[in-house]
C-alpha cells in the first residue's frame, strides 16, 4: 500500500511506492505491506538486484546449510527481530528455551561474522533476511532434516 497523498500529481509516485511495497512483503505471506510502516521491507524491495547480492554476502554461510538448519536459524532470527531482540519473548513464540534461542543467534553471528550486539550487524542481518524472505522459493528437492542437536 502506498503512502496517502492529497495531490493527483503525486499519483505516479504513489503507484511506484505501492509497487515497491508489494515487492516488500513476505513472498510466502498474503499480508499487506504498508510503505510508510515498513521501512526495512521497502528498502530491501527498492533495489532487488542489489539486495540479492547483499543477502548472498551476509547470509551466504547460512544459506549453505542444509535446508532444515537454514530455515531454523532464519526463522529464529526473524522471530527474534519481531520480538524486539528479546530471546525470552522469541523463545515463547518458538516454544523453546531462551538458551536455545541464544545458541541459535550465536550460530548466526559466528557463521555471518555479524554481531547481534552491534547496530550495523543487526541492520545488515535485518536487510539480508528481509531480502531472502521477499524472494519466492522454488520447490526444493533438498532434505528438510536438521543436524541441530545440542540446542534443540
Amino acid at each position: 500500500m502506498s503512502p496517502s497523498y492529497d495531490d493527483l500529481c503525486r499519483t505516479g509516485d504513489a503507484l511506484r511506492f505501492a509497487k515497491v511495497a508489494m515487492r516488500g512483503g513476505d513472498a510466502d505471506s498474503g499480508a499487506v505491506t504498508v510503505f510508510d510502516d515498513s521501512p526495512v521491507a521497502v528498502s530491501a524491495a527498492g533495489a532487488p538486484d542489489v539486495m540479492a547480492r547483499v543477502a548472498t554476502n551476509v547470509l551466504g554461510p547460512i544459506e549453505a546449510l542444509p535446508v532444515g538448519d537454514r530455515e531454523l536459524l532464519l526463522d529464529t532470527l526473524e522471530v527474534w527481530f519481531g520480538c524486539g531482540g528479546s530471546a525470552e519473548e522469541a523463545a515463547k513464540r518458538l516454544y523453546v528455551h531462551p538458551n536455545t534461542v541464544r545458541m541459535r543467534l550465536r550460530r548466526i553471528a559466528e557463521r555471518t561474522g555479524r554481531s547481534l550486539a552491534d547496530p550495523r550487524g543487526i541492520t545488515e542481518l535485518s536487510l539480508a533476511l528481509r531480502a531472502v524472505r521477499q524472494t519466492p522459493k522454488p520447490p526444493s528437492s533438498e532434505s528438510t532434516g536438521t543436524t541441530e542437536t545440542a540446542d534443540s
